[in-house]
């Protein structure tokens, strides 16, 4: 689902490293550093030896992050912070040091083109060091629970995504209109919950509570239900049925096109996206998983690869993204797809688990999954989870869900979410007026600085969930420098 972004601002005082010589001055991670902490010291010096407080040694140079005191020397100075006794000593000592050291490296050098000290820039601001993918609930639909469209039963069954506790239920008058109703269903970027039955999508703010309806092309069974990064809607028709694969508008819902399936395909169950703008779509009737290359607009498609399945093509069904990048099939069992080099590298599923179709994934890594025991819903159907190696399942009988084909998690991140933008403007001043440069030292892939303005900007998925180092160098162009050095840690609420 398409999610907002929410920031959380934790301070941070800036890890500012100056270092200047057109005299010969040390630059770079080695050099005197002034920089605030609250747990502990580290003393570095330039031959690349580090003593922290309790005055052991270790190789490297001296470095900082959020929450860790570094302080660096120039060849010949000493520190207190390697002969402190306590943490909050040391945390003191080494602050007041480093300062010291940076100030006096600055104040010795000199400014070639006026004959007088150059002074390092100094960075005033202070960066945003946690960013959350938060869901924001279109109504009362509470984050972490577990929607399956039980067809048989005419409902939608909610559980508790971790104990798989049967919660409540809620249906509709055009869940009667079909055998197996309704049946795929995933949660928009609004977070309410639109459900494909025979002839309409119907989408939920609430538990039962209808927010609006939309005609579907034709009325006809819908497998599967997916979003695209802008919004858009993707149906496949059930097997047996006219093999379309349509897309409807983000706006309204209103039909767009049905996308021309490859050479050979047909008898369409689960789709997916990727992060990079590729569809996946299973076919049972060639038994692969057929990947497609989007254009910026999701307009046009392009069909470039297929993967092949492993099992009975009949039971070739859900596909998802876990949080390693792999693709989860379902077929039999729950299959594990590395895409660099488009093989199966494992297979995971529980003895109880005959037949499963729908597979999603939590915002902790954890796979879901329901049976469709014996293929026509006639059976009460399994609820399996397992974490995100496919390793400790946990699963439940539900003896009043018959037929389960969509399976949704409220409050989700997946892997086709449109990215958020995170932005860090670097505000640094130079004491003696030089033009600055900023230059990104360390950071994620595809995160940029602008060496002008300081502008620091990152388009983020769910592909970036983690901790992630990130180093800012400004300079004067005179031998002044002065670094800044963060964690910033990308999570799902």
């Amino acid at each position: 689902m398409r999610l907002p972004l929410a920031l959380t601002l934790v301070p941070l005082a800036a890890l500012a490293l100056a270092c200047n010589g057109d005299d010969g001055g040390e630059t770079g991670m080695t050099g005197a550093s002034a920089s605030t902490s609250s747990t502990g010291a580290t003393a570095g010096t330039t031959d690349g030896t580090t003593t922290d407080a309790s005055g052991s040694e270790s190789e490297g140079t001296a470095t900082a992050t959020a929450g860790t005191t570094t302080a660096g020397t120039t060849a010949g100075t000493t520190t207190d912070a390697t002969t402190t006794a306590s943490t909050t000593d040391a945390t003191t000592d080494a602050t007041t040091d480093a300062t010291t050291a940076s100030t006096t490296a600055a104040e010795t050098d000199t400014d070639t083109d006026t004959g007088g000290v150059n002074h390092p820039p100094v960075i005033e601001s202070d960066p945003t060091v946690e960013l959350a993918l938060e869901e924001t609930l279109g109504g009362d639909f509470l984050p972490g629970q577990l929607f399956l469209a039980s067809s048989v039963t005419k409902e939608i069954r909610v559980y508790d995504a971790m104990t798989l506790g049967f919660l409540e239920s809620f249906t509709h008058p055009l869940f009667n209109e079909a055998a197996y109703n309704p049946r795929g269903m995933a949660f928009n970027e609004r977070g309410n919950l639109v459900v494909a039955t025979f002839s309409t999508f119907i989408e939920f703010s609430d538990y039962g509570v209808v927010f609006a309806t939309y005609p579907k092309k034709d009325p006809e069974a819908t497998e599967n239900v997916i979003f695209d990064a802008k919004g858009n809607l993707y149906t496949t028709t059930a097997t047996g049925g006219t093999d379309r694969l349509n897309q409807y508008a983000a706006a309204d819902y209103a039909f767009v096109q049905t996308i021309a399936g490859p050479p050979g395909a047909g008898e369409y169950t689960g789709i997916t996206f990727d992060d990079q703008k590729r569809l996946y779509l299973a076919s049972q009737k060639d038994n692969k998983i057929h990947v497609a290359e989007a254009d910026a607009e999701f307009t046009t498609f392009k069909w470039v690869k297929a993967l092949p399945g492993s099992g009975p093509a009949v039971r070739l069904e859900g596909l998802v993204f876990n949080r390693t990048g792999e693709l989860i099939v379902a077929q039999a069992d729950l299959l594990r797809y590395d895409l660099k080099t488009d093989t199966i590298v494992g297979s995971f599923d529980v003895p109880q688990d005959v037949w499963p179709v729908p597979v999603s994934v939590d915002n902790k890594g954890n796979i879901f999954t329901a049976d469709f025991e014996n293929g026509n819903g006639s059976l009460p159907a399994d609820i399996v989870r397992f974490n995100l190696v496919g390793e400790n399942p946990v699963s439940v009988n539900d003896p009043e869900l018959f037929g389960p084909f969509g399976l949704a998690i409220s409050g989700t991140v997946l892997a086709s979410d449109p990215p958020v933008l995170y932005e860090y403007q670097v505000v640094a001043s130079d004491p003696d007026g030089d033009a600055l440069t900023y230059t990104l030292v360390k950071g994620p892939p595809g995160m940029t600085l602008d060496p002008q303005s300081g502008l620091l900007q990152w388009w983020v998925t769910s592909k970036e969930l983690g901790v992630h180092d990130i180093v800012i160098e400004v300079d004067d162009g005179k031998g002044g420098v002065a670094q800044q050095m963060f964690m910033l840690e990308i999570k799902a609420a």
